[in-house]
């Protein structure tokens, strides 16, 4: 995962690179522990899990309405977002979605984190650097 730039300064004659570990930690692949498990009820696992925001989108797209919805009224989708991946602006986009068990739904959930998707992604760039860097905390 390339890391988001927010800009560049000038130290000594030399240019530095500010950079933003918010879109490194939304976009990365978590472990197991830390994947949204999807459930249609309590005690009713579907064995969908998603283990990144991308993958997230994609279990979106084929999960039952009925699924969609019983999260997303437990808002089990906003605290995940929120607490694990740390994307305050995506779970507060969520909480506008009122849980209704149809096409709509599932539409505006995608809508809202494929647009959040790319937004993360299009402020990646790639850095060629000839010389070594020093990286520092």
């Amino acid at each position: 995962m390339r890391p988001k730039i927010r800009k560049q300064k000038s130290v000594k004659g030399k240019q530095a690179l500010e950079v933003s570990q918010q879109a490194v930690k939304i976009l990365r692949e978590l472990k197991d522990e830390e994947a949204f498990y999807f459930y249609e009820n309590i005690g009713k696992p579907t064995g969908e899990n998603a283990k990144s925001l991308s993958e997230f989108l994609n279990k979106i797209n084929t999960a039952k309405l009925e699924c969609l919805q019983f999260h997303l009224e437990r808002k089990d989708f906003q605290k995940w977002i929120k607490g694990t991946l740390g994307d305050s602006k995506l779970a507060e986009m969520m909480e506008t979605i009122t849980p209704k068990n149809n096409e709509t739904l599932r539409a505006k959930l995608q809508g809202i984190v494929q647009n959040r998707l790319q937004e993360l992604k299009d402020a990646f760039i790639t850095i060629e650097v000839k010389e070594p860097l020093t990286i520092k905390k």
